[in-house]
């Protein structure tokens, strides 16, 4: 096996609490030839001394203390500063297995990939509690898979949308050299999202990225009820920007169509949902002017209403978007919305980073498609008609509108039972 350093870097600001365990989670390592460059970004708790201390004690350690600016400065002084042929980064309140850099290692030249992107198991805690977790893992795409650039790019939405492991940069092994080689960095424009902007400048350049299903990064949520979940002045405007520049990456690598296209709808509907259903969090004390007023900024954007029109999923129980957006009906979804919030209807997500992103039951997704491509060939009426009812009325309604004999026939096809059983 080779033994080229990796360069592990840790963004701290006020991380007193909880930042022994990180550090201490990454001296463990397995795999000896590291670099942790620990990057206080201005703390006024005792990040520092905490940081100084560990320095003391293990040569690996590097600190590095800049004034505060940010998380993206933070990584980017960090980065100009590393010396190892690859990089990881860890966030100064999350906690990595002992195997984790040897296994990302030896990934990376088994297969001699530019990236290699691992699973991650989501904690919240109450003290050192845990109380609750979800894993987040390539099941999309499988075990241990090795894709190239025009595969990976070629099912990019999909990939993000299902996954929900492209968008930060904690899980990921990085090629030094691609830094260096095209002057990469964090944004310091973004509040939110910058490490997926990030990662889409990495993506563009590489050739061969790899996927696997262990968990070896667990991100670490200190509380159930993180300020972090609350809507944020400017999160929407942050939101459409970052969804723009995602559209832009598609079409500049020539793979805007097909279900890149459908699926990076439905991704973008799911944020803008997630936006709306933030207003309506009870730690947010706006007026319900001031509610409405953002509601119609919402609706009344161009680019959501094209997602929102040209979206083939829209999250079951929000398909009255689509005539909401028509003429801007803020009243109505301003209603709807609040009705959610008091009954705590809203449905299910999968989590990235404190984003949410929404998509519709397996089922549902299966008949879409299999009806999608029966009709392609077919043309018929009655199958469009029941792919517009599966869009807007979800797989209950649609089943009871088709009747107890084609919904036989539909489940036997989608799940390949034996008609004969």
């Amino acid at each position: 096996m080779k033994n080229e350093k990796v360069s592990i870097i840790v963004p701290v600001y006020n991380a007193e609490q909880y930042l022994g365990y990180t550090i201490t989670s990454i001296l463990k390592q397995t795999y000896k030839n590291i670099e942790i460059i620990l990057v206080n970004d201005g703390s006024k708790d005792d990040s520092l001394i905490i940081c100084q201390n560990y320095a003391a004690i293990d040569d690996r350690v590097k600190v590095l203390d800049v004034p505060n600016g940010g998380v993206s400065n933070a990584r980017n002084c960090g980065i100009e500063s590393a010396t190892g042929e690859y990089i990881q980064f860890v966030d100064s309140d999350d906690v990595i297995t002992e195997n984790m850099t040897e296994r990302l290692v030896d990934t990376m030249h088994i297969y001699e990939a530019d990236m290699v992107v691992c699973g991650m198991r989501y904690m919240v805690l109450e003290g050192n509690r845990p109380v609750s977790s979800n894993d987040w893992l390539p099941q999309y795409l499988g075990k241990e898979c090795v894709l190239s650039r025009e595969k990976f790019l070629g099912d990019f939405s999909r990939i993000l949308l299902y996954t929900v492991l492209l968008e930060g940069p904690c899980n990921k092994l990085y090629k030094r050299e691609y830094f260096d080689k095209y002057g990469l960095c964090f944004p310091l424009d973004k509040e939110l999202g910058e490490d997926f902007l990030l990662n889409l400048q990495y993506f563009s350049r590489l050739k061969r990225i790899v996927f696997i299903s262990d968990v070896l990064y667990y991100y670490l949520q200190w509380g159930k009820n993180s300020l972090t979940t609350c809507y944020r002045s400017k999160m929407f405007d942050n939101q459409v920007s970052l969804l723009q520049e995602y559209e832009k990456f598609l079409r500049v690598q020539c793979v805007w169509k097909d279900e890149n296209i459908t699926f990076f709808y439905q991704y973008a509907v799911g944020h803008v949902v997630r936006c709306m259903n933030m207003l309506f969090d009870s730690r947010n004390d706006g007026e319900d002017g001031q509610i409405k007023a953002e509601l119609f900024r919402i609706l009344d954007n161009d680019s959501v209403i094209t997602w929102i029109e040209n979206a083939e999923w829209i999250p079951e129980g929000y398909e009255w978007l689509k005539d909401c957006v028509k003429n801007v009906d803020v009243g109505f979804a301003f209603d709807r919305l609040m009705d959610m919030s008091r009954q705590k209807s809203v449905p299910d997500v999968v989590v990235q980073e404190t984003r949410q992103v929404y998509y519709p039951g397996k089922a549902n997704q299966k008949m879409g498609q299999i009806l999608r491509r029966v009709n392609s060939v077919l043309d018929n009426e009655r199958i469009a008609k029941t792919i517009e009812s599966l869009e807007q009325d979800g797989i209950k309604t649609t089943i009871s509108k088709v009747g107890i004999s084609c919904r036989y026939r539909m489940s036997r096809a989608i799940f390949g039972e034996d008609e004969n059983k």
